[in-house]
């Protein structure tokens, strides 16, 4: 080590009241100045021990370029340049392109002058002290494929472990390396190197996973027909913004179904054709597409959302009336009851039109109806149904219109027509009132069904607006004000709970009646001072508000942003209760509680 004499003494004063980016030499030959200290909050530090992945070297940073910290263990050669360089302009354009990773960003690149294995580890990993890190042999003073492509594979695994402030790669066990293949790809397009870029395009056009080459055959004619990793991007963002999530982590892994369904959310367009020539995509592939739709229906892409033909005249075992009976009775041969037999052969026939005239389905239990059919009868078009009004009741006096018809011709006998309306509420009685025929004095139709199409839901659906809420401790301006307690349930995340010198626990429960089996919750910070947030809880069950089980328990929970939405999985709830309760047990040590949103999800 030099000696230090008073010129290098008035330098380090110098450098101490300036503000660099480069760490340079100014105290030990060969290593960086560790003393001068004025980088940006959460900058990677000039100097830290690893003390992970058996490994304990102490690091000196050789430069700080934006968020990008990149260290050198004594056995590297610290005229090595090509790192500095390099990685702060890949970082630039990988959180430009596929978003941060983290709340602070930032990036600690760690070389090793000797042959040692690869890793990488992100912000959630608290054995590498929360930090985003990508270490890695730094032998050459030139830069070399060997080298770049493996330090792209770890930018690769951090971007697909923690995007989003979400932990885990929940694609992986169907694609396997495919996204590291298309992401050092783009890479590579990005910063310019289009010789490197060519080159492993050409080896990834090779390479398969469980006999299929995702690369050239899915993700590279993404890329290439939409916008890039623009595409990658949006699909992160959707599966982050919809896919169940436990508390920072992804509840489960992707099937190969739910990937299509999210790229083509992230292209804006339907998929399944490339997919069926990509993969062989074959009838459990279909249904688990089938299945992602009905979960996940809010994607904007155009497809048919899965649902149900439910025929409502049978499974509600439906009861006719009409206002002017078959002269036969409802029984004869043309009476009443032919109208819902099921039977295209049959029909309704009544004389004496044109007079008042309705028929009515009528059931024990409200039904939801959306659409209906008439099927013409056997002779005689001057008979058949021409203009109606439908109308829907639930104790058939007080009706409201649901739809109404003019002008219907039935070109054909015996020819069945399909009439949707928008329809959500469930009726005991679905009436028609028939208006005009087609000039007969005799009215005749062959079937009349009721039917619900019904989009079909998979997975926890949110159950908190058939709840009643209560809390053991209120707003000191009541339940209904700014910040009272029914903000905590109503279903807007702007609005907020608040609540004043806070002792705990604190109590929010929802009332089910009938019970629900919740296998999800979720919670939402507020828009202000972080320290009143909830932070450890258990959400308790019961059928009688006395008795309780303990369903979930969290403790230490962190809401890294105002507004943020975490959810919880509680999967393992076979039981039903018409109790919840959310004992709050800590916050993060303020005297007020606050928290934008509590949601319940039940099967």
């Amino acid at each position: 080590m030099k000696r230090i004499t008073s010129q290098i003494l008035l330098v380090g004063l110098f450098l101490f009241l300036q503000s660099c980016e480069e760490d340079n030499s100014s105290f030990i030959d060969g290593l960086p100045d560790s003393i001068v200290n004025t980088d940006p909050e959460g900058s990677p530090p000039r100097g830290f021990t690893e003390n992970y992945n058996g490994h304990d070297e102490i690091l000196n940073r050789q430069i700080l370029s934006g968020s990008v910290g990149v260290y050198y263990d004594p056995e590297v050669d610290r005229s090595i340049e090509w790192p500095l360089e390099f990685f702060p302009n890949a970082w630039s354009y990988i959180t430009n392109t596929y978003g941060k990773i983290g709340s602070v960003n930032s990036l600690y690149v760690v070389g090793h002058g000797e042959e040692k294995p690869s890793f990488f580890s992100t912000y959630f990993d608290e054995e590498t002290g929360n930090r985003n890190i990508i270490d890695f042999p730094i032998l050459n003073s030139e830069m070399t494929p060997e080298t770049t492509d493996e330090a792209i594979m770890l930018l690769a695994d951090l971007v697909e472990n923690a995007n989003n402030n979400v932990k885990t790669a929940p694609g992986s066990e169907v694609w396997g390396d495919a996204f590291t293949e298309i992401f050092t790809y783009d890479l590579y397009v990005g910063l310019g190197m289009e010789a490197d870029a060519e080159r492993v395009k050409a080896e990834y056009m090779e390479t398969t996973f469980n006999g299929v080459n995702w690369f050239r055959d899915f993700f590279l004619p993404l890329y290439e027909t939409y916008d890039g990793a623009t595409t990658f991007r949006r699909f992160f963002n959707l599966l982050s913004s919809n896919y169940p999530i436990d508390g920072d982590q992804y509840a489960r892994n992707l099937t190969l179904g739910e990937i299509v369904h999210f790229f083509s959310g992230s292209t804006g367009d339907d998929l399944e054709d490339l997919a069926q020539a990509a993969f062989n995509f074959g009838d459990v592939n279909q249904q688990e597409l089938l299945q992602a739709r009905g979960e996940f229906p809010s994607l904007n892409y155009p497809f048919e959302p899965a649902s149900e033909l439910i025929d409502v005249t049978s499974v509600g075992n439906a009861r006719i009336e009409v206002s002017s009976e078959n002269g036969s009775g409802p029984e004869g041969g043309e009476g009443s009851t032919k109208l819902i037999d099921n039977n295209l052969s049959t029909k309704f026939l009544t004389s004496g039109f044109p007079k008042e005239f309705y028929m009515q389905q009528v059931f024990e239990t409200p039904q939801v109806v959306n659409r209906y059919t008439f099927t013409s009868g056997n002779d005689a078009p001057d008979r058949d149904y021409k203009t109606w009004v439908l109308l829907g009741s639930n104790d058939g006096g007080n009706f409201e219109e649901l739809d109404s018809r003019t002008d219907i011709t039935f070109s054909e006998r015996n020819q069945t027509k399909e009439f949707i309306f928008e329809n959500e509420q469930a009726f005991r009685y679905y009436r028609i009132r028939l208006d005009a025929n087609n000039g007969g004095g005799l009215i005749q139709l062959s079937e009349w069904r009721l039917i619900n199409l019904k989009l079909l839901t998979f997975g926890p659906q949110d159950v908190t607006g058939l709840g009643i809420l209560t809390v053991n401790q209120e707003n000191r301006s009541g339940a209904d004000s700014n910040e009272g307690s029914t903000k905590l349930v109503d279903n807007d995340l702007t609005t907020k709970f608040l609540t004043f010198d806070v002792t705990f626990p604190l109590d929010l429960t929802l009332n089910f009646s009938p019970g629900v089996r919740v296998t999800k919750y979720s919670l939402t910070s507020a828009n202000d001072a972080s320290e009143r947030d909830p932070k450890s809880w258990t959400l308790y069950g019961s059928n009688d508000n006395e008795n309780f089980t303990q369903i979930d328990q969290r403790t230490d929970i962190v809401f890294d942003e105002r507004g943020q939405t975490k959810e919880f999985l509680v999967g393992d709830n076979m039981d039903t209760y018409t109790y919840y309760k959310l004992e709050i047990n800590a916050n993060g040590g303020a005297s007020l509680f606050q928290v934008a949103e509590w949601r319940l999800f039940a099967e």
